[in-house]
């Protein structure tokens, strides 16, 4: 029996590890032909390629012969509040390992309010709702890190280098976010069989946030969205993982 038993969690094992492997590198999507960076995910199809349970996205990674594009979906309202205070961070490293690599956060909605004006309760989720939409639709700033020919630091939304970013809610209620990164500002010049590392991590709430929304609670000021006072010990800490996938040829 007990040789039964090793035997069977052996198997087991290797058919987790081979899963994992086979996921690790899977080759991208080919992006879709009508593809616009635009916060929408009507052009992809549905569902979406991956989940990833720590961070709750659905998430698919897509290239053509000039770029590579992540759209990543957001119903978890934990991780939409971080990633609308602090940004999600999308990283690319074009050698394979999973440490390092070109970096771009977005949103950056530092020094915007994302919460709705003091209103009846039953009228302050929707308007808190359209001034999010607003403020994505109308941000003039991602940050970058790690990439070759761009200095470290915040550049304009709309920048000379192509890289593309956009985030907008569904009317489902997701968060979605899409980002388009040129293969020449990776390196890489071809459609190689190289596995690319792609790290996901959604941004911890700054401990300013915290304060903010304790010091409008003190002083018994409603909460911007349901729930929004409520102590939620996740959404100060970050929530992130890595992956790999190869190149898409056609």
């Amino acid at each position: 029996m007990n040789r039964i038993l090793i035997t069977g969690a052996g198997l087991i094992a290797g058919l987790l590890l081979y899963v994992n492997a086979s996921a690790q590198d899977e080759p991208n999507k080919w992006a879709p032909a009508n593809i616009k960076v635009d916060g929408q995910a009507t052009e992809w199809p549905k569902p979406l390629q991956f989940y990833n349970n720590v961070t709750k996205l659905f998430y698919t990674v897509a290239n053509d012969k000039e770029n590579i594009y992540v759209i990543v979906s957001v119903p978890d309202p934990q991780s939409q509040m971080k990633i609308m205070r602090s940004g999600i961070t999308i990283s690319l490293n074009p050698t394979g390992k999973k440490k390092g690599g070109a970096a771009v956060t977005f949103p950056v909605t530092e020094n915007v309010s994302t919460g709705a004006p003091d209103v009846p309760e039953a009228s302050r989720a929707l308007i808190a709702g359209e001034l999010k939409k607003q403020i994505l639709a109308n941000l003039k700033e991602i940050k970058v890190d790690g990439f070759d020919s761009i200095p470290n630091g915040n550049i304009p939304v709309r920048n000379t280098f192509g890289i593309q970013t956009a985030a907008s809610y569904e009317a489902s209620g997701n968060l979605v976010c899409e980002l388009a990164i040129p293969l020449k500002m990776l390196g890489i010049t071809s459609l190689t069989e190289q596995p690319i590392a792609y790290h996901f991590k959604v941004n911890a709430m700054k401990r300013e946030d915290k304060k903010e929304m304790e010091a409008k609670r003190a002083k018994g000021q409603p909460a911007p969205m349901p729930g929004e006072y409520a102590d939620h010990f996740a959404l100060y800490y970050s929530a992130d993982f890595w992956t790999r996938q190869t190149l898409a040829t056609h």
